[in-house]
């Protein structure tokens, strides 16, 4: 009996000790609960505006096709539950719905069943980076945070995909909403990609120049005797330069000038020289007045030989023409003979060269001279001779078709062209038709020149025939491989169907090959792209450009932007442009006389642009822009 009463006792204490373990732990837990309760409302009532904010830029640039979004938050120290967690998810609104952003998770420095950043107890900073695809409904829609704290113990053992699973969780707690900003900038939007310009390939035409005939003919040491026996006029480059003259002669060809110089060599003494300078130039301007007549004589027997029936005969007179004769006296060649020298295998060549170049005095160094001509006789053999001579150049007029003659030749007569002249004769007019016909004759007659393909190419894109100037251009660039120009109408036309990435290589590889127009196409792809400070540099100096302007503007660079602007003609996107870089500068003033300028499309338009977010409250600018 005594053993059962003990037994019993043993049971009932046990059942005791049993069930104060489960109230404890029932107590434990809702302690736990208690205190996540408390200090989730704690985070919940301590409102965090002051704590997260929107860096830089703000308001948000459009950039390429998206908008990226980068926020800055901050927590006190103990404010962040070591046990909690916090599922952190911007979002922008709009009139028809919501974007939400990707989320991201907070975590107590306690929390180990969920990946997240950690905040410490003692307070920490956070940042979020986010990039969507810009829509409309972007520019005018607001940035704001609704947090979500949780236990996180209760999400598991992975953390809530967004703010609304969050939010279902038990005891979870929305911390309240925060906005951060309002609209996005769309200012690259105003690049105008229909800018971009195709290239031309250039002619290389230039008008004739006058052509020279020069010829020399030597004399002996201290003579003026011309005899075209003497040895320096019997050598074989001498007598083609004068028969090269004679046969210029009998052309015929229109004379402009003629000039006659008379040199001595350096040995002798000053006077005598100048005075051989002066007579060998007299018998030379003799000499080319006596090869002229003779030249005469000949066309005379030539053309009367060859008479056709009735025709009349001509006389010397009907042939000769009058033409200025210039006559020189150079004196000593002092520089002839050193150029000669230096040239020369002379023996001592070099000392030589300095006594003459030592001696400053005239008497001095004409001494030397003759007593060199003692040591060294080459120099009396070889060097000087060539410097006893009259020069003589015949200036004959090449005749040039005029402006006019090219340009109708172009359209009636196209293969009495050169391709440079034909090719010319297209930056002759505006009429496009024309050019076109221009530029397939020269197709047709040089049909390995890739200018003419080209060419058609760059008026097709303006018509925008962008296939046509496709098959074009696969023929230029056939003709001339990885061409700048060609390139760069490549690039337009990658431009104009979509491919931005295609359009920026080929107007990249034309740029470094010096196109011209590539680097401002250029451009125009970075301000897509949203490389403002690239876009800057591709254009380069460019005054008065709208796209330049704009590129400045979004680089930060106003002072820029306002002198590009300056030189812009009044237009309503250049007052539209002007009125942002006031709007940037805060010059309500500006703002206002500039869209007062503009068109009622950009007025509209500013209604909304975030641009002139500060001045919507500003009765001048509401009044300018109603």
């Amino acid at each position: 009996m005594n053993n059962k009463k003990k037994n019993k006792h043993n049971n009932t204490e046990k059942m005791k000790k049993n069930n104060f373990l489960k109230i404890f732990a029932i107590l434990a837990v809702a302690s736990v609960l208690t205190a996540s309760c408390t200090n989730l409302r704690r985070m919940e009532n301590t409102h965090l505006s002051d704590s997260i904010y929107l860096q830089t830029p703000d308001p948000m640039e459009v950039s390429g096709d998206s908008v990226q979004i980068n926020i800055a938050g901050s927590f006190a120290p103990n404010y962040f539950h070591r046990r909690a967690a916090v599922v952190f998810q911007p979002e922008f609104q709009h009139e028809g719905g919501t974007v939400q952003l990707s989320p991201i998770v907070l975590i107590g420095e306690s929390v180990t069943n969920i990946e997240g950043t950690v905040v410490p107890r003692s307070g920490g900073r956070f940042t979020f980076i986010d990039k969507v695809p810009f829509t409309s409904e972007l520019e005018n829609a607001d940035l704001v945070i609704n947090p979500v704290a949780f236990p996180a113990r209760r999400a598991g053992d992975e953390p809530p995909a967004s703010a609304e699973e969050a939010l279902a969780l038990t005891n979870a707690r929305p911390l309240g909403e925060t906005p951060i900003t309002s609209g996005v900038k769309t200012t690259p939007r105003l690049v105008d990609l229909d800018a971009a310009e195709p290239s031309l390939g250039r002619d290389n035409y230039t008008a004739p120049e006058n052509i020279f005939q020069k010829t020399t003919v030597f004399f002996p040491h201290n003579s003026w005797n011309l005899n075209l026996n003497y040895a320096t006029n019997r050598r074989e480059e001498a007598r083609a330069a004068r028969a090269a003259m004679d046969a210029a002669l009998r052309t015929g060809q229109q004379i402009a000038s003629v000039t006659i110089t008379g040199w001595a060599s350096p040995e002798g003494e000053l006077s005598r020289n100048n005075r051989l300078s002066v007579e060998r130039s007299r018998v030379g301007e003799r000499f080319i007045q006596n090869a002229y007549r003779r030249a005469i004589d000949d066309m005379v027997r030539e053309h009367n030989r060859n008479l056709a029936r009735g025709e009349r005969r001509v006389t010397a007179r009907d042939l000769t023409q009058t033409f200025p004769i210039a006559v020189e006296q150079r004196g000593e060649d002092w520089d002839g003979f050193m150029a000669a020298l230096r040239a020369s295998n002379v023996r001592d060549r070099d000392a030589i060269l300095r006594v003459i170049e030592t001696n400053t005095d005239r008497t001095r160094r004409e001494q030397e001279m003759r007593n060199m001509i003692v040591i060294y006789p080459e120099l009396n053999d070889i060097i000087l001779p060539p410097l006893r001579r009259t020069e003589i150049a015949i200036e004959f007029v090449v005749a040039a078709r005029s402006k006019e003659e090219i340009a109708e030749l172009a359209i009636s007569n196209p293969r009495e062209l050169s391709v440079e002249e034909l090719l010319f004769a297209a930056t002759l007019t505006e009429d496009r038709t024309v050019q076109m016909q221009i530029f397939v004759s020269a197709t047709q007659i040089h049909p390995n020149d890739w200018r003419g393909f080209n060419n058609i190419a760059m008026l097709q894109i303006q018509d925008g025939n962008f296939n046509g100037a496709a098959t074009n251009l696969q023929r230029a660039n056939s003709l001339s491989a990885n061409n700048g120009d060609v390139l760069n109408n490549l690039g337009v036309i990658a431009l104009s169907r979509g491919d931005l990435d295609a359009a920026r290589n080929y107007f990249t590889n034309a740029k470094e090959r010096g196109n011209a127009e590539a680097g401002p196409n250029l451009g125009l792809i970075l301000i897509r792209q949203g490389d403002y400070n690239g876009a800057v540099a591709a254009f380069g100096d460019r005054p008065g450009d709208l796209n330049l302007a704009l590129a400045q503007i979004l680089s930060g660079d106003l002072q820029g932007a306002t002198q590009t602007l300056a030189a812009a003609p009044a237009s309503p996107k250049a007052f539209y442009l002007r009125a942002i870089v006031a709007a940037r500068q805060n010059n309500v003033n500006q703002v206002v006389s500039n869209l007062r300028q503009t068109s009622a499309d950009f007025r509209t338009r500013a209604q909304t642009d975030v641009e002139f977010r500060r001045f919507r409250e500003n009765a001048e600018f509401q009044n300018v822009v109603r």
